[in-house]
C-alpha cells in the first residue's frame, strides 16, 4: 500500500505486444464486495456502497496500472513502507476511536457500540505492521533507514484528517476507513499473478497472502456492525466524506508511485547505455541491436 535498493524478483514486468495491462486483464485489484449491492443493509449504507464503489474504480486502473509497470519492482518497496506506516498509524487511529467512543458513549448508542469493536479490532490487528516489516528484510530493503525518513505526504494527508475528524467530529469517521480497506484486500488470484507474471518476490507479500484470508472474516463483521448501527443523517454524511477521502488519497498515493516508477523508466536508457560503455550505440528501430564500435 513510499531505499534505493531494487527488490529483484527473478522476473520481468515489460509490457507485452499486448499492452501493458494485456496479463492482468480479468484480475480484480481487489476482493471487494462493489460489484453487487449487499442483501439486508439499510438505503443509507446501499447508498455509501455505491459512492465507494464509483471511487474505486479510478483507483482500480491505477493499481493495474501500477502492478503492470516495467519499473515496478524499482518502487515495490516504497509503496510497501507505505502501507506499513499505514497499517502502524491505523492502531494509533483505532486507539483515538476508542477512547472518543467511550467519552461519547453515555449519550451516543453508536458511540457506545463502537467503542467495543474498537478494542476487539486493536488486539486482532496487534503485530500486523510487524509482518510488512519482516517481508521488507527478507527482500533486503533497509528498513531502519526506510523508517527514518518521512512518511509520503499522502499517508499522512489520510491518516492526520481521519484522526482530526475521530477528534473533534465522530469517531465513525475511522469507521470509514476500515470499511473501505478491509473489504478490498488484494485476492490470492492476483498475488499469485504478481509473483509468477510481474516477478514480484513472495517473501514481499506475505502480509498481503494474509489479509487475503483475515479481511474475509473482518470485512463481514464489518458489514454486520454498519447494518445494525442506529446512524443519523449526520453519521451517514460524515461516512461519506470519510470513505470518499480514503480512497482517493489511496489513488494519490498510487500516482505519485507512478510517477516515481516513469522517472525509473525514463533514466532506464541512459544507466544500459552507461552499463554497455562509451563505445556503444543504441540503434534505431529495425536495426540491429549488436553494439557497434564508434572506430
Amino acid at each position: 500500500m513510499n531505499g534505493p535498493m531494487r527488490v529483484d524478483g527473478g522476473g520481468s514486468t515489460s509490457a507485452s505486444a499486448d499492452g501493458p495491462l494485456a496479463p492482468a486483464v480479468g484480475l480484480r485489484p481487489h476482493g471487494s464486495p462493489y460489484g453487487s449491492a449487499r442483501a439486508g443493509c439499510s438505503p443509507q449504507v446501499e447508498e455509501l456502497d455505491r459512492l465507494i464503489r464509483r471511487e474505486h474504480a479510478w483507483l482500480d486502473l491505477l493499481v493495474l496500472r501500477f502492478l503492470s509497470h516495467p519499473r515496478l519492482l524499482d518502487v515495490l518497496h516504497e509503496y510497501l513502507i507505505g502501507v506499513h506506516h499505514s497499517m502502524r498509524t491505523a492502531g494509533a487511529l483505532m486507539e483515538a476511536a476508542r477512547l472518543r467512543s467511550i467519552a461519547l458513549a453515555p449519550d451516543c448508542p453508536v458511540a457506545a457500540t463502537l467503542a467495543g469493536y474498537w478494542a476487539r479490532h486493536i488486539e486482532e490487528e496487534a503485530g500486523h505492521d510487524r509482518w510488512l516489516l519482516e517481508d521488507l528484510q527478507r527482500i533486503g530493503v533497509d528498513v531502519e533507514r526506510e523508517l527514518a525518513r518521512p512518511p509520503a505526504p499522502e499517508i499522512a494527508a489520510l491518516m492526520g484528517t481521519l484522526h482530526f475528524w475521530v477528534l473533534h467530529t465522530h469517531p465513525v469517521a475511522a469507521l470509514a476507513y476500515f470499511y473501505v480497506v478491509e473489504r478490498s484486500p488484494p485476492t490470492v488470484q492476483l498475488l499469485d499473478w504478481m509473483v509468477n507474471v510481474a516477478g514480484v518476490p513472495r517473501a514481499a507479500l506475505r502480509t498481503f497472502y494474509r489479509h487475503a484470508t483475515i479481511d474475509i472474516a473482518h470485512a463481514r463483521e464489518l458489514e454486520e456492525l454498519m447494518d445494525g448501527l442506529p446512524l443519523t443523517a449526520a453519521h451517514h454524511e460524515l461516512l461519506a466524506v470519510s470513505a470518499t477521502t480514503v480512497v482517493r488519497q489511496l489513488a494519490r498515493m498510487v500516482e505519485a508511485l507512478l510517477e516515481r516508477a516513469e522517472l525509473a523508466q525514463e533514466r532506464a536508457p541512459t544507466a544500459d547505455a552507461m552499463r554497455r560503455g562509451p563505445d556503444a550505440v543504441t540503434p534505431r528501430r529495425g536495426e540491429d541491436s549488436r553494439p557497434v564500435n564508434a572506430s
